[in-house]
């Protein structure tokens, strides 16, 4: 079983007879390796991750981060945990290799998220986008999609970096990020750069979209039958896709933070 509850035998068939790629969301190198022999091509990390694998394994990090902490004593505590996430984020991306190889770019990343604390400062964005994309051949940098968030997609792409747009839940967020893509890739073409092995996503975190309706209903005390309150995401997601082949963006639909066997089981196949 898989940690979200699904068995191996559909894990596998969606991985490998569908247009649907499996990421997993986790870069605990256990975890991984567990989703890669699923069928697995492509995984997350972010600060919340990188502290849950630290935690969960604690006698190989705790000194990895004393080490960390001695070779740079002049570091802020917030330097020394950035640290540990490329590090962990570069032996996640090791595993990932061989798909990479298998979809030339397009799939067998390792996503990792740029800090928060900077989402209202464009040229600090694109600036750790750079960094973060050097740290190995198959990152995927995570940019929010807010309006300082999408300038920085576009400025990142044309500057060779591979995004994966997250804090996005609606259709015209994707939209606007697609966009934002397109128009990196377009001028990395015009200045005669290869775009050949890039591999951008766009996210909609269909459950959090869910998660926000039974919020307002709540609030609001507004009558619904429940059941209608799981579906938006998973609408969402499939407006979504349908907008991505209609205009032929050369970014990718990825589907985040699941909340029932539907938000999975309904978008298997690219439909």
């Amino acid at each position: 079983m898989s940690e979200n509850g699904f068995t191996e035998g559909p894990l596998l068939t969606a991985a490998r007879n569908t247009s649907t790629s499996l990421w997993n969301d986790s870069s605990d190198l256990d975890e991984l390796t567990q989703s890669i022999s699923f069928g697995g091509v492509g995984a997350t990390c972010n600060p919340v991750i990188a502290h849950t694998t630290i935690v969960r394994h604690i006698d190989t990090w705790g000194p990895r981060i004393k080490k960390i902490a001695s070779n740079n004593p002049t570091w802020s505590d917030s330097e020394i945990g950035w640290q540990a996430v490329k590090d962990l984020s570069v032996e996640a991306a090791k595993l990932l290799e061989p798909a990479f190889r298998e979809h030339n770019g397009r799939n067998g990343r390792l996503s990792v998220q740029t800090d928060p604390a900077l989402h209202r400062n464009k040229d600090a964005l694109v600036e750790q986008a750079v960094e973060f994309h050097n740290l190995a051949e198959n990152i995927v940098v995570k940019i929010p999609a807010t309006s300082v968030g999408l300038e920085a997609i576009e400025e990142a792409t044309a500057h060779g970096v591979s995004i994966n747009v997250t804090v996005s839940f609606s259709v015209p967020q994707a939209v606007r990020s697609a966009e934002a893509i397109e128009r990196g890739l377009d001028r990395r073409v015009a200045a005669g750069e290869d775009i050949s092995q890039m591999g951008p996503v766009v996210t909609i975190m269909g459950g959090r979209l869910d998660d926000w309706l039974k919020i307002v209903v709540k609030n609001e005390k507004v009558f619904i039958d429940a059941s209608a309150l799981e579906w938006a995401g998973i609408a969402a997601l499939k407006k979504a896709y349908s907008i991505f082949k209609e205009r032929r963006f050369r970014s990718r639909v990825l589907s985040a933070a699941f909340r029932n066997v539907n938000q999975w089981a309904e978008l298997v196949g690219g439909i």
